[in-house]
């Protein structure tokens, strides 16, 4: 008879296969929550989170350059960008997004690091986000944030804008991102947010970038 000995690298394989499977149970499926004008927008949600993680696509005719160019430039944020009072650009690709929330809540903000990289064999460009935590900042960071006053920082804010290069003049673009704006906002209250974060912020951006 052939017996299987146990090894530490057989149960390394074997546990790494488990949370692996419990990590993808631990994540529902996208339900599709708004399809209108183009612009479809999911919703899931997360495991150890109340609240949900969006996911906005839509087509947009232009150019990649003149796209980033906007995107990158902080001083449209209100113009487009869901609920945003101000951004601004610091140093080392860091970036500061100050937004709006309704009395008697407070304002809402994030440090978010953002990298940019182009996949050539793909043809697409992506953008990361994600939210340091104030404590966590380096000091030279530090120093360019505004004063926190009577503002509160995300928990977390993290994930990307894609865009998907083709043959023809239309971009597919992608957003998804999952926040947890900490303080004292129910989930349930947050959630209602998500839907419009997404479809709000593709449609503004369509209107902004329609034609150049």
């Amino acid at each position: 008879m052939f017996i299987l000995k146990s090894s530490p690298l057989i149960l390394l394989i074997l546990f790494s296969a488990v949370h692996h499977l419990k990590a993808e149970e631990s994540v529902s499926a996208w339900d599709l929550v708004k399809n209108k004008e183009g612009i479809k927008v999911y919703t899931r949600t997360l495991a150890n989170s109340n609240y949900k993680e969006f996911k906005g696509v839509m087509t947009l005719e232009a150019k990649l350059d003149a796209l980033l160019k906007f995107i990158n430039n902080a001083e449209h944020c209100p113009d487009w960008q869901y609920k945003c009072l101000k951004m601004l650009t610091l140093s080392d690709g860091y970036l500061y997004k100050l937004s709006n929330l309704p009395w008697p809540l407070s304002d809402r903000y994030t440090v978010m690091q953002s990298q940019g990289n182009f996949d050539q064999k793909q043809n697409s460009y992506t953008l990361s986000l994600k939210n340091i935590p104030r404590n966590q900042l380096p000091q030279h960071i530090l120093q360019q944030l505004p004063a926190e006053l009577d503002t509160v920082q995300m928990r977390t804010s993290d994930g990307y804008w894609h865009f998907q290069l083709n043959h023809t003049a239309e971009i597919l673009i992608t957003h998804q991102m999952h926040g947890d704006p900490a303080g004292s906002l129910p989930a349930n209250l947050a959630n209602l947010g998500v839907t419009n974060a997404a479809y709000v912020t593709l449609s503004k951006l369509r209107e902004q970038l329609s034609g150049k």
